[in-house]
């Protein structure tokens, strides 16, 4: 097909195509795109008969537009995805900076505290099994717990520079 013969099915369907590509995606912008592309896409594909053209263009703006779409939802859920990674990240290291400051607090205990906790919390031992291996009564045990949380938590809630 000649050029001319192009210019001519250009001017002749690109308003009706621009009206058809506007009630689609209600913004001029994307229906300028959308339509360029049609008419790319239909030019490329069409044939000697230029009977049905009209359809042939609208089924093309049309499916231009839904590809405009699935393309919009994928980089929505990359973007979503992005986001979702990034607070992910930053819960995570927020969440290991406070691990650290939980660690050098308990660094900053007696040893009779710090082996207290480190039994009961990260080994998982119940008071009677800490108090067999430190060789204290039951009581003992609970005491240092008790005062080893109140020297964390007074650690952790002063502004100490570990």
């Amino acid at each position: 097909m000649k050029d001319s013969e192009l210019e001519k099915l250009f001017k002749r369907y690109y308003n009706e195509a621009m009206l058809y590509a506007c009630s689609l995606c209600h913004d001029k912008n994307l229906a300028e795109d959308l339509v360029a592309e049609a008419f790319k896409r239909a030019f490329v594909s069409i044939d000697e008969q230029k009977d049905g053209f009209k359809y042939w263009l609208f089924k093309v703006c049309r499916n231009c537009y839904f590809d405009h779409l699935r393309q919009r939802k994928r980089l929505a859920d990359m973007d979503e995805a992005l986001v979702k990674d990034d607070e992910e990240l930053v819960e995570r290291v927020i969440k290991e900076e406070e691990y650290r400051a939980l660690y050098r607090a308990i660094g900053m205990l007696g040893e009779d505290m710090q082996e207290a906790v480190r039994l009961y919390y990260f080994n998982g031992l119940s008071v009677k099994e800490i108090a067999d291996i430190l060789s204290i009564s039951t009581e003992n045990v609970k005491v240092k717990l008790f005062r080893a949380r109140a020297k964390l938590k007074h650690f952790m809630e002063v502004d100490y520079e570990f």
